[in-house]
């Protein structure tokens, strides 16, 4: 019998190519199955174990506050599982963290400035916390509002520990909030505030380069017409600055001026604002 040689047909590279990334694609949507159904199998049996349940709260950075405050006002509490809270949150700002925890903390806490609410595995929570420091109080018709630099509102009518404290926050008069809710921005003009604190900054600088003080003498700072700036002294005189220019100069003459040159006996009122020299007017007129 004649032997036939038969030519063997080679398969084209480029199918071979397309075969093996047909194969590769296979096994990697199933790796990609069996590591997400460990993950979620993973997931479930942390969310059911005890193992992992809340069983300590530390706070850190907080002065005003107790970790049992802070715990209270977060809503989280201890025998809680901790998987279960992190992916019942709402809110998610970052891995293990507790968005819900930071915001309820900032809403119920007026002095919180920031919170940072941290699941540390298996069974801790961190909270970090950022206070807000009272930097004045603003007189709404005798009813004092204790406020930090930036204008949110700690306390209505605070209670103020020693004379230290007392003497060291500046009072402001200014125009009438809407509305004095803790831990909410006043609506009043910001520029308001910042001429208010500009006033009482350049009152401390004037003072650190005399030998009499003017600062302890100060009843108050009122910016509700910022045309017309005015500070009261002992409660007898009534610096009116104009403007909020050229206050190093105006506040050191007044201050001068306060020393020197007004009895302490009179009162009145002297005037920046009505040319390029004060004009004291005593209450008598004279």
């Amino acid at each position: 019998m004649k032997q036939r040689r038969i030519k063997v047909v080679q398969e084209p590279v480029h199918i071979k190519n397309r075969r093996k990334r047909r194969k590769q694609r296979i096994l990697r949507a199933i790796r990609s199955l069996l590591v997400t159904a460990l993950f979620a199998i993973t997931i479930v049996y942390a969310a059911l174990s005890p193992y992992f349940n809340i069983k300590h709260i530390d706070a850190d950075g907080t002065t005003r506050y107790s970790t049992a405050e802070l715990a209270a006002a977060s809503g989280i509490r201890t025998g809680r599982n901790g998987f279960r809270m992190l992916f019942s949150n709402k809110s998610r700002p970052g891995l293990f963290r507790l968005g819900d925890a930071e915001q309820a903390i900032a809403e119920n806490c007026p002095y919180v400035k920031r919170a940072k609410v941290s699941y540390v595995i298996p069974g801790t929570i961190k909270i970090k916390i950022e206070e807000r420091e009272p930097a004045a109080v603003i007189d709404m018709k005798g009813i004092p509002l204790l406020v930090d630099k930036e204008g949110y509102l700690l306390e209505v009518d605070p209670v103020l520990g020693s004379e230290t404290e007392q003497n060291s926050l500046p009072v402001i008069r200014t125009v009438e909030p809407s509305s004095a809710n803790p831990g909410k921005k006043l609506d009043i003009p910001e520029e308001m505030l910042l001429s208010a604190f500009k006033v009482f900054d350049t009152i401390r600088e004037v003072d650190a380069v005399n030998n009499e003080k003017m600062l302890p003498e100060v009843d108050y700072v009122d910016t509700s017409d910022l045309s017309n700036i005015r500070f009261s002294l002992q409660a007898r005189i009534i610096v009116n600055l104009g403007k909020a220019e050229e206050l190093h100069y105006k506040i050191n003459a007044a201050a001068s001026i306060f020393t020197k040159n007004i009895k302490k006996t009179e009162r009145g009122t002297l005037d920046f604002s009505v040319g390029k020299d004060p004009v004291f007017t005593p209450e008598s007129g004279g």
